[in-house]
């Protein structure tokens, strides 16, 4: 399963969020089941987005505790295009649209 993880860093823990992240390699911050498929940044917001693969949903939320101590942080279920296409085929066939 793909997840993506909105976070917003809060003013008062700026410079902790900041030490942790430089203090080491992002891979080893994630938990058995989880990988980090990458992650963007908005330094004048203190805020971004990372995209988490994950065998169960317990693994991703996992690696949100590491952080949600020092900010904000979301964790949203993501299905790529394909699947999406199908579930709008869906809806609109169970609306009588098509």
């Amino acid at each position: 399963m793909i997840f993506i993880s909105y976070y917003n860093i809060k003013p008062e823990n700026l410079v902790e969020a900041m030490k942790r992240f430089t203090s080491g390699d992002p891979a080893d911050e994630m938990p058995d089941g989880a990988k980090l498929l990458g992650r963007w940044h908005n330094a004048a917001s203190t805020s971004g987005v990372a995209i988490v693969e994950s065998d169960s949903v317990e693994a991703a939320m996992r690696w949100t505790m590491k952080w949600n101590d020092l900010m904000d942080i979301t964790l949203d279920p993501a299905v790529e295009d394909e699947v999406i296409g199908q579930m709008c085929v869906e809806k609109l066939t169970a609306l009588g649209v098509i």
